[in-house]
């Protein structure tokens, strides 16, 4: 019994270690309520800034685990964009060669949306070979629109990255304590406080993953639009364009004639019975009435009185 006193009071001692490091990092002395209650936190995601604040190496260093940001400003991490709109000859053909220039600068088309006479294509390429390929995408026609944007995003990424390496670290520790865990209930808490910082740490990863993905292919977004044949803009006039609407007009009455045939047509075998059951009752009425004043005896005269 004393054993297993003892051992819980030697692993809740660990465990205010760790929290006065942590605490130590983020700002706070030993002791203080700030540092138990940053101890208590763990490595929440409310105090990562502190931790990558106090994680990040001097100015001038290069960052562990991100080789393109240097923090002396020399190579920056910029994510850019572009957006060109070009009329074309043939917007079929103009995104076959749109396709086969964004696989020889090294990208591939992330989405595409295409017809006879439009077509929308989103690229991704690498940010080196971004600017030849707008130029290549311009020389297919006429360009009608282009814009490009770039944005810095050094900062955010060096945060991410003391972010995930001071996360790491964390990790590291509470597993170093899963390890000295004797009793089910120490084993329980660890494994609780495991899963969190683990769970934080995988969510840090993909973010950072996203801009350095961001950063590495620039976005490349193209219309195309198919060229207005010649008189397209010209209004139509004359005996030419009167015989067109008339033959136009004439075909339209033969459709709707076609029309009204198509929906009579499965009635007329009705119609056909029932005419012709008419025209017999007709005959019918008309030879009864023949026979009757000739076979019957003759009507009095209202006029004679007799």
């Amino acid at each position: 019994m004393l054993g297993a006193i003892a051992g819980i009071v030697l692993l809740g001692g660990a465990v205010l270690a760790v929290a006065g490091v942590d605490a130590t990092r983020s700002g706070f002395a030993p002791g203080t309520p700030a540092s138990r209650d940053a101890g208590a936190a763990g490595e929440s995601a409310s105090d990562a800034p502190s931790r990558a604040t106090a994680v990040a190496p001097a100015p001038g260093a290069p960052q562990a685990g991100s080789p393109l940001v240097p923090l002396d400003g020399v190579d920056r991490a910029i994510v850019r964009t572009a957006r060109l709109s070009v009329e074309v000859p043939d917007a079929v053909g103009a995104a076959r060669d749109v396709r086969l220039a964004a696989a020889a600068a090294g990208g591939f088309v992330a989405e595409e949306q295409a017809g006879d006479r439009t077509g929308r294509l989103v690229l991704r390429v690498p940010q080196a070979g971004l600017d030849a390929l707008v130029e290549r995408v311009a020389a297919l026609g006429r360009v009608l629109e282009r814009s490009s944007e770039a944005q810095d995003v050094t900062e955010h990424l060096v945060d991410l990255d003391g972010r995930v390496a001071s996360q790491q670290a964390s990790v590291v520790r509470v597993r170093a304590l899963l390890e000295r865990a004797e009793t089910v209930g120490e084993v329980v808490a660890v494994e609780s406080e495991l899963a969190q910082r683990e769970a934080e740490l995988e969510s840090l990863q993909r973010r950072l993953a996203a801009v350095r993905d961001q950063v590495a292919l620039s976005t490349l977004s193209i219309d195309l639009r198919t060229a207005p044949g010649p008189g397209a803009d010209r209004p139509a006039g004359g005996f030419g364009a009167g015989l067109g609407a008339g033959w136009d007009g004439l075909r339209a009455i033969a459709t709707a004639a076609a029309a009204v045939v198509g929906f009579v047509l499965p009635f007329l075998p009705v119609l056909v019975v029932l005419a012709a059951l008419g025209w017999v009752g007709v005959r019918i009425v008309r030879s009864r009435r023949r026979v009757g004043p000739a076979g019957g005896p003759p009507a009095p005269d209202a006029g004679s009185g007799r």
